[in-house]
């Protein structure tokens, strides 16, 4: 879980290093990117002239023409500026920073270290990389700030731009087609986090299979219980009776991740997708909230074949079948 101070807590990470300068912050033409919603058009409103105005997490909405979503292999809340009172954390899609922070007056954000910044040191694609420096060195660039309609920012510096907005107004320009969420589904993780961290546990095998129909919930790890939904027009799975529903048959299972199911789905979870055949469960969007994974039956069941090895390297095996319960 995040800390108070999101500079405390990008420390706390196992793999990081101090970056005495920045690269340009200016984007390339090769990060011209489809967005996945294209950002209404808003008046640029009044500036923010101090952290505490916008403490809290936002999401990465755009920088420049790029548009963090799943389509280019970014998961929800992986691109994200967490503001505290006297610094930011955050992150484009691959490694994490922060820097020290304050708001001028006039609305200029202004980095109050010595410059450095201290970043995780995740593998990625050089692309990726390329777009980490340019975002991290964004922050020390002294942008303004600027609301932006009621629930986002937008900073400018230059050509400059990076637009922020609430995790709950991303999620409501970016309902999935009830059609996409109708189906059978394999559980695979459920977890909690608050800001940018997260904790949570793998199903495991005995995922079972939940089934999304037109009124109902069923999972089939929970025979003879079933859940009776409403999908709403905010994109929520609604329950009509309104209270928590219990899985007996779990209730002394020690596995973490399948007991936490049943109140997920029980507790008129929010729907967002988060892949060509992954979508996610939401209890809270905002600050702190739960999540349950869930992938289509038909893709665990037919995965897709691996792409063939690069040139003198040995081909894996393939993976142990899954044992999947109707």
């Amino acid at each position: 879980m995040v800390t108070t101070n999101p500079l405390i807590a990008i420390g706390a990470l196992l793999s990081v290093t101090c970056l005495t300068g920045c690269s340009d912050p200016s984007s390339s033409k090769s990060e011209v990117v489809a967005s996945e919603t294209a950002t209404p058009t808003l008046e640029i409103g009044p500036a923010v002239t101090s952290l505490d105005e916008i403490e809290g997490f936002w999401l990465v909405e755009r920088f420049n023409e790029f548009s963090p979503s799943w389509r280019e292999n970014i998961s929800w809340r992986r691109a994200y500026v967490q503001v505290g009172s006297d610094g930011l954390a955050y992150s484009i899609g691959c490694n994490h920073s922060g820097n020290p922070a304050s708001l001028d007056r006039d609305g200029t954000l202004r980095d109050t270290g010595n410059g450095s910044r201290m970043q995780t040191l995740i593998g990625c694609p050089p692309d990726w990389e390329g777009r980490d420096g340019r975002f991290f060195g964004f922050f020390g660039s002294n942008p303004t700030v600027n609301r932006l309609g009621d629930a986002r920012l937008v900073l400018k510096s230059g050509e400059t731009e990076l637009v922020l907005v609430e995790p709950e107004a991303w999620r409501l320009a970016n309902i999935p087609e009830r059609d996409f969420v109708t189906g059978k589904w394999v559980p695979r993780m459920a977890s909690n986090y608050e800001g940018w961290g997260h904790s949570g546990f793998g199903i495991g095998e005995n995922a079972g299979v939940i089934t999304i129909g037109a009124s109902s919930i069923d999972w089939s790890e929970c025979p003879g219980t079933s859940i009776d939904i409403e999908w709403t027009q905010d994109g929520r799975l609604e329950n009509r009776n309104g209270s928590s529903i219990r899985c007996e048959t779990l209730t002394r299972n020690t596995d973490n991740g399948r007991s936490l199911v049943m109140g997920l789905l029980s507790a008129s979870p929010a729907v967002i997708r988060t892949g060509k055949d992954h979508m996610t469960l939401l209890v809270g969007t905002g600050q702190k909230g739960r999540r349950l994974d869930l992938q289509t039956l038909e893709s665990v069941m037919n995965p897709p074949e691996l792409p063939p090895p690069p040139p003198g390297e040995v081909e894996p095996p393939p993976p142990p079948p899954l044992s999947v319960t109707n």
